[in-house]
């Protein structure tokens, strides 16, 4: 399977956004967790995708540990929204030639929170 597959089966999710602030929990989530079981706010606070528009940490969390085929669908349309973000604001960042600050700040900020 591909990665991304089985860190969506997992739970594992994307929250790091180069546009927004740096948040709390680091990169990325493990909705799994049972510490979001009661979260009521969506996936990334800065997020706009179906899944942060619709649904809770909490919901999702109970998706998963249920294992509800609409958990790793759920996740899959955050991390594509996500990424498609990403891939934006890099290429905004390469128009402004500042790609290397965005490359730097992800570092600093991965670097950081994988410790």
């Amino acid at each position: 399977k591909q990665w991304y597959q089985r860190r969506v089966r997992g739970g594992q999710t994307n929250i790091f956004s180069f546009s927004h602030y740096m948040p709390r929990e680091g990169i990325t989530l493990d909705l799994k967790s049972s510490s979001f079981s009661q979260q009521f706010s969506p996936i990334a606070a800065h997020c706009a995708c179906f899944t942060c528009t619709r649904h809770t940490r909490a919901y999702v969390n109970h998706l998963l540990v249920t294992h509800e085929l609409l958990a790793p669908t759920l996740l899959m349309l955050h991390n594509l929204a996500h990424a498609r973000a990403l891939v934006c604001e890099a290429e905004k960042r390469i128009t402004q030639g500042s790609l290397e600050e965005m490359v730097e700040q992800f570092h600093s900020a991965f670097h950081s929170t994988s410790n």
